[in-house]
């Protein structure tokens, strides 16, 4: 097999050294390696059986050479956008995601297109496995990255506290934090004066690094064959990055002499190792941390010994036999790619326009912007009504071989949504939609992004490969291919395209459809209503389809009370009356004459839920009733979502954007006692009972599950609540 690596430099770096290492690898197992650089050959670096081929402009310019190989190796971002279109065997290998970097801040739109093509992926960072897979929804061959530890010795033990402290890194370099440790030595060295600094960087000292203390020792340009005999000069290693460190190869190189290690407390850093006692951590950007961690690892000497010895145990993990078995396995499964999938995408939203939005409806379409493109550019066209969009509108917007068009504001987006899409592209069809809950059965419940995308994973597995023409939807979302548009009259309306083109559903691709938030019907509130009533409150009446449906089902009459003044306007074609105002502390013409008042899903929403309930006891009759739906907030979603470090709002739900007041059941009761009232029915909301095994399976990764009511599998409660006699509670 015929393998090519681009590097855009040969200078002196841990990254241009794991693709020199990485090349000799494969090199040494029978691959033919070629690198392709931009400059001279390394005077650094033995190349032995590897050829090199300098490239003086573009990588572009060599596109022709490339086509004869196996797999292109592309190690930075821009080369990947560079040979996107060059139907090459093309490999991205990032060590480190640079949009991470403060460095390539401005080139974040660029970065970002350049990792979103489906172009696999190859690292040596678990981080960087985990940023991909979380922004990007790909799944990148990680190669676990290694050192020859047997070049490293380590150094002998000494009854002295450590006294000679080495820091490797450019300063200039913002993501190594090496101005941090730098500052740090200098402080410890107030406490202990007798502090020996080694300095080891590929730049010459600058003259900021001067301002803040003078290295006793500094080595530039080091051959990487000589880094072992400096390590052992020193007595202690800090090493300062900051997060977005693709692997930070001194840690581990450090760590092999055996002596104890300063690392800071990042995904590269805290990976290498389960039990977090290989080194003493300490928070990225802290010199004052650093300091002290330097002052107790010299005073305390049973600490330096526990460090040593773990440093080296850590470090013999990370050998170069193991890194090549990874290698030569990754290698052979990139092999096998199919590197036919389109290059590009162009993500089209069409957005309503709108003089007056509610605050829950502008939230609702940033957030859904923000899940359709996951992060990537995107191109946004104002449409008074996005479903009479037309070809001829979108036509001259793009150029890409594939548009993602969404017509729906109120769509949220899976982070798998869009492969299911290509993938049924790639099969023939000309245009594929994704399926939701409001006409596709979708078998698991969700709550919060995390439990929707873990959802749509399930989904992706159980139906992938599968299309549907049967289902009698129209799509508002969906993959097309520019060429079928270009065939089609100006005049085409997005929405009728099915019409004429090869369409499909694809089950393994799932959106959420929150749809209008003013109109839901909450159907669900009706068998709580009692009969005989005469006068009805609907407090957040929104455009008064519940009341609507009581004043047919109870014959009596409905009022409500809406701020938002669009909805409230619609409301009164339906309701007898409708007060736009605010709930809390509202005076209403009503006095101990109504039968209920309704709080659906509105309680959560209040600054003072419980001034609120107790204003509306004056308008409840003697034996009147409040009737609400609130959340759980101890439902499994929400905890299972905290213990993995997350608390994602979303449009409408558990976690709606607009809630400021989080409830359970037993601060719900509390609620409605001290506000005056006695709960008659505390109902739960429907959950789907039998998936409570796989549920419950899924919880016992985080807590005791012998231990766990059922209240934990409950969404919300339906709380039929009456005027309590015993204003003692108040």
């Amino acid at each position: 097999m015929k393998i090519a690596y681009l590097l855009e430099n040969t200078s002196l770096c841990g990254g241009v050294k794991v693709v020199f290492e990485h090349a000799q690898m494969l090199s040494e197992h029978g691959f033919s390696v070629t690198i392709f650089a931009k400059g001279e050959p390394p005077l650094w670096y033995d190349l032995r059986n590897l050829k090199f081929l300098s490239v003086w402009r573009d990588f572009a310019d060599v596109a022709d050479a490339l086509h004869s190989f196996d797999l292109v190796i592309a190690t930075f971002y821009q080369q990947v956008l560079e040979l996107k279109h060059a139907s090459l065997k093309l490999i991205h290998f990032s060590q480190g995601y640079e949009a991470d970097y403060p460095f390539w801040k401005e080139k974040k739109n660029d970065i970002e297109k350049a990792y979103r093509l489906p172009v696999p992926k190859l690292t040596i960072s678990r981080n960087v496995a985990e940023v991909v897979q979380e922004r990007f929804s790909q799944s990148p061959c990680y190669v676990p990255q290694g050192i020859d530890v047997r070049s490293f010795p380590v150094k002998e033990d000494t009854i002295h506290p450590v006294q000679k402290v080495i820091i490797v890194g450019t300063w200039e370099n913002e993501i190594k934090g090496i101005p941090d440790a730098v500052r740090g030595f200098s402080l410890a060295k107030k406490t202990l004066p007798d502090l020996f600094l080694i300095r080891v960087s590929t730049l010459p000292l600058s003259e900021e690094e001067k301002t803040v203390y003078t290295p006793d020792e500094y080595h530039t340009a080091v051959n990487p064959a000589d880094m072992a005999s400096i390590y052992l000069r020193a007595d202690l290693a800090v090493i300062p990055s900051h997060e977005g460190e693709g692997f930070g190869l001194p840690a581990i190189e450090a760590m092999a002499c055996g002596f104890p290690v300063i690392l800071t407390k990042i995904h590269s850093f805290l990976g290498l190792g389960i039990a977090k006692d290989y080194a003493y951590f300490v928070s990225p950007s802290s010199p004052n941390e650093i300091a002290e961690a330097i002052i107790q690892v010299h005073q305390r000497p049973d600490l330096a010994a526990t460090l040593r010895k773990r440093a080296r145990e850590v470090a013999e993990g990370f050998s170069l036999k193991r890194t090549k078995e990874h290698l030569i396995s990754a290698i052979s499964k990139l092999s096998r790619h199919d590197f036919s999938r389109v290059q590009d995408i162009d993500y089209i939203y069409i957005e309503r326009e709108q003089k007056e939005a509610a605050t829950e409806e502008r939230l609702l379409v940033e957030l859904s912007k923000e899940t359709f493109c996951l992060g990537y550019p995107y191109k946004t066209i104002a449409a008074e009504d996005p479903f009479h969009v037309s070809v001829g509108d979108i036509r001259n917007h793009t150029d890409t071989p594939y548009l993602a068009i969404s017509l729906d504001n109120t769509v949220f987006f899976s982070k798998s949504w869009i492969r299911p899409l290509t993938e049924a592209l790639e099969q023939g069809f000309d245009l594929a939609s994704p399926v939701s809950p409001d006409f596709f059965e979708i078998d698991m419940p969700y709550y919060t992004p995390l439990t929707f995308n873990d959802a749509a994973e399930r989904m992706t597995k159980k139906h992938h490969g599968q299309y549907r023409q049967d289902i009698p939807a129209r799509p508002y979302v969906f993959l097309v291919r520019k060429s079928c548009l270009d065939a089609l009259p100006d005049i085409t309306l997005l929405y009728d395209l099915p019409k004429h083109v090869k369409s499909t559903f694809v089950p393994a691709s799932v959106v959420h459809r929150f749809g209008d938030y003013y109109a839901m019907k909450r159907d669900d509130i009706l068998p709580y209503i009692p009969y005989g009533s005469k006068k009805i409150l609907d407090a957040g009446c929104a455009k008064g389809l519940l009341g609507e449906a009581i004043k047919k089902q109870r014959e009596c009459e409905v009022y409500g009370i809406e701020i938002n003044k669009i909805a409230a306007e619609e409301a009164r074609g339906r309701l007898d009356a409708v007060f736009c105002t605010d709930i809390v502390q509202a005076e209403l013409p009503f006095h101990e004459d109504l039968d209920a008042v309704i709080f659906a899903d509105i309680l959560e929403h209040l600054i003072d839920p419980r001034s609120t309930l107790k204003n509306a006891r004056k308008w409840l009759k003697s034996d009147g009733i409040v009737i609400a739906s609130i959340p759980n907030a101890g439902h499994y979603s929400i905890v299972s979502d905290l213990l993995r470090g997350r608390w994602d709002y979303v449009p409408a739900g558990l976690l709606c954007i607009t809630h400021l007041r989080f409830f359970t059941r037993t601060s719900i009761e509390e609620l409605f006692r001290k506000s005056g009232y006695s709960v008659i029915t505390m109902a739960p909301q429907g959950w789907p009972v039998h998936l409570r095994e796989d549920l419950t399976q899924m919880l016992s990764a985080f807590l005791n599950v012998k231990n766990i009511g059922e209240d934990v599998f409950i969404p919300g409660y339906y709380v039929v609540a009456q005027k309590s006699s015993d204003h003692k509670s108040f």
